[in-house]
């Protein structure tokens, strides 16, 4: 869940420190993703997707198809795509973007890193964690060299392999990586600071999300807790409390109420995070999916059987249309509501439902 706070982040902050154009071609390219990510910070997606799309072709008709900027363009766009959900589009406009990098720089530059990272993301969505996983210490690598091993870009793609080793079980490392990112951000683009681009004071409290995600795997419940509720603050304080970076820190603070065995507490807070979800993305996004399911287990922890089943109905329903068959998050909800079923005595209807066979199969 973190990942999509994170490209959102980066969404942003391609406005704050892409490199300006020349001439009035530039001037109307870089317009149309000003206004793009300004659409994203007041939750308008269609707008954002529209601006973006407009600022692509209006940098390949003035630059060229391989040149940087439009691939500083598709990179945007596949950034809004991923916010989406249209994780396809995004990864071929990712994979576009980094190509004109590696094409233009070279393959170890700090561009093309960056460009790394942002698919990587797009793998990790797919199931791909070991190529995401690969990107990213490629990325990190990158930027050590480039930029030193304490500077606040190296220290967002430390955060987003953090990320890819905590969704492993890998806390350790994952740890480590999180507190070096977070001491990074802190110093450098201090949430506290106006003077500090709001795109890039954004990156503290996400990594402080994805620390508490470290934390609740390994069972430091309290301390998730702490970071989460302060993360919150920092958010509502730069961006409001209904803008959609709150969905992650939503589902993860719930997350840390469920394995606290606060499952009332954990419900209230899915649903807090549903509700800002569904408004953002529509009643049928991968994200409100996996919120659904979320949900669907603190109800079923308070003996809610009904209303979990109904949830997992939904997140399943949901899964169907917008995920391929065999992807990790498809096959991890529909055993959870298929174990439902025959756990509250529907096992026939658990038996038609059926599992589908992990991709790569």
């Amino acid at each position: 869940m973190n990942s999509v706070t994170k490209v959102i982040v980066a969404v942003l902050s391609i406005v704050c420190t892409g490199n300006p154009g020349q001439g009035d071609a530039a001037d109307l390219a870089d317009q149309h993703q000003q206004a793009s990510g300004q659409a994203v910070q007041r939750n308008d997606l269609d707008t954002a997707e529209t601006e973006a799309r407009q600022a692509l072709e209006e940098a390949e008709r003035s630059y060229g198809r391989d040149d940087p900027r439009t691939g500083q363009m598709s990179m945007w766009l596949a950034a809004v795509y991923r916010v989406r959900g249209r994780n396809e589009e995004a990864q071929r406009a990712a994979e576009r973007g980094l190509g004109i990098s590696e094409k233009t720089f070279g393959p170890d530059h700090v561009e093309t890193a960056a460009a790394m990272s942002m698919l990587a993301v797009l793998y990790a969505d797919a199931g791909d964690v070991a190529k995401a996983e690969s990107l990213l210490r490629r990325s990190v690598t990158i930027k050590e060299r480039g930029f030193g091993p304490d500077h606040p870009y190296t220290a967002v793609a430390s955060s987003s392999l953090a990320d890819i080793l905590a969704g492993q079980g890998k806390y350790d490392e994952a740890e480590q990586l999180n507190q070096r990112a977070l001491a990074a951000l802190e110093k450098a683009w201090s949430p506290d600071n106006p003077s500090v681009p709001l795109a890039l004071r954004l990156n503290t409290p996400t990594t402080m999300e994805g620390l508490a995600s470290v934390n609740i795997g390994q069972g430091r419940i309290k301390e998730a807790e702490v970071l989460l509720t302060r993360a919150a603050q920092l958010r509502i304080a730069m961006v409001g409390g209904e803008h959609l970076s709150l969905v992650g820190n939503r589902t993860i603070l719930g997350q840390a109420y469920q394995a606290g065995g606060k499952s009332a507490d954990a419900e209230r807070t899915y649903r807090e995070g549903l509700r800002i979800a569904e408004k953002t993305f529509g009643n049928e996004s991968r994200v409100v999916s996996n919120i659904l399911a979320l949900l669907a287990d603190s109800c079923l922890a308070q003996g809610q059987h009904d209303t979990a089943a109904e949830f997992y109905g939904r997140s399943v329903a949901i899964d169907e249309k917008v995920l391929p068959a065999g992807h990790p998050q498809r096959v991890k909800h529909l055993q959870g509501y298929t174990n439902l079923l025959k756990a509250t005595g529907h096992a026939k209807e658990a038996g038609e439902i059926g599992l589908p066979a992990p991709e790569g199969h």
